[in-house]
């Protein structure tokens, strides 16, 4: 069947199909509002749900065009109902649930972390090879640091967590303390990567909280470097390379660490990191033999969601009942 996927989780309006007949990827659109958050330093809820009312038909026609398929032709609508910003997800479930009962076709409800989970089979729907099951999958984004032990598409068992803020989030908040414009997390891995010398990383000696063997925390490194600020009064921007880089390492080692604890506690060999901190270029550097989405299927997009929907339809599981929006996974996870 022919699968029209949405997803407006955050501040992206995103639209793909995907074909479970011949396995492919037939369109992937997304349309980012980072420009219209900019201004305010970070992302507002109600505009990016605003944006969403605007962006996500255009999404969803252009979508429909480049994939040269008809909405008459959709035969199932799969939509990101948690977690994320609630009046942003409203607009996506609403969107998605009056199409499919205007069209007269089945509507399901997808998690997006779960989306995340499996993004690394996406590559599939491009003819290649992905990592064989079981792996250590770890989702760290802006708004989720999750780790999974996953022996299957379907088979999965949620291992811990950020118990405050996510690897994302501190990056971003970090950034902005630096002066950084928003988004300040990929901002902070291009300056350190491109200025950076193996000193600056280790110059100051942030915190690396260890909460519990599968948790995480980050609230403490960002009181940590803006006391650290506040004791260097006007920083040079070669002190705020190096406090940069240095809160880089802070938060990337225990990604590192969790994941490699993990991998030696269920004696898996394959680890896998999805999210948009899977870009980081120092993750990478610091998990050589992980497996990382290509960039594009690591920040939020509707080709995730509509590959978990074919999944779940593969298996047999693809729910018919749709669930309300919600901002949080926390009780499923946990």
């Amino acid at each position: 069947m022919r699968i029209l996927a949405i997803d407006t989780s955050c501040d992206e309006s995103c639209a793909a199909i995907v074909d479970t007949d011949t396995w492919t990827l037939r369109s992937d659109i997304v349309l980012s509002h980072v420009s219209h958050m900019k201004a305010y330093g970070g992302i507002v809820p109600e505009v990016a749900s605003r944006e969403h009312l605007k962006a996500l038909p255009i999404a969803v026609d252009q979508a429909l065009d480049t994939a040269s398929v008809q909405l008459s032709e959709i035969d199932h609508i799969a939509v990101t109902h948690r977690p994320g910003l609630i009046g942003a997800l409203l607009v996506g479930l609403t969107y998605g649930k009056s199409l499919a009962y205007a069209l007269g076709i089945p509507f399901s409800t997808i998690d997006h972390i779960h989306s995340h989970l499996f993004s690394p089979l996406l590559a599939t729907l491009e003819g290649k090879q992905v990592p064989a099951f079981p792996w250590i999958a770890l989702v760290v984004s802006g708004g989720h640091t999750e780790l999974f032990h996953v022996k299957s598409a379907t088979d999965f068992q949620w291992l811990g967590g950020t118990l405050d803020d996510a690897a994302g989030e501190a990056f971003d908040k970090i950034g902005k303390l630096l002066g950084l414009e928003y988004p300040a997390g990929p901002a902070i891995d291009k300056w350190v990567r491109a200025e950076a010398a193996d000193s600056d990383r280790t110059h100051f000696d942030f915190p690396r909280s260890h909460p519990s063997a599968n948790d995480f925390s980050y609230s403490g490194l960002k009181t940590s470097v803006l006391n650290q600020l506040a004791k260097i009064k006007s920083p040079t921007d070669a002190a705020r390379l190096t406090l940069a880089a240095s809160a880089q390492e802070a938060i990337v080692d225990p990604l590192v660490d969790r994941l490699r604890s993990c991998q030696k506690q269920f004696d898996v060999a394959q680890i896998v990191v999805a999210g948009g901190v899977a870009c980081n270029s120092r993750l990478r550097e610091k998990l050589p033999d992980a497996y990382f989405p290509i960039p594009k299927h690591c920040s939020d997009n509707a080709a995730m969601v509509g590959l978990r929907a074919a999944l779940l339809h593969r298996a047999g599981q693809l729910p018919i009942a749709p669930l309300n929006a919600s901002p949080s996974a926390f009780s499923e996870l946990h």
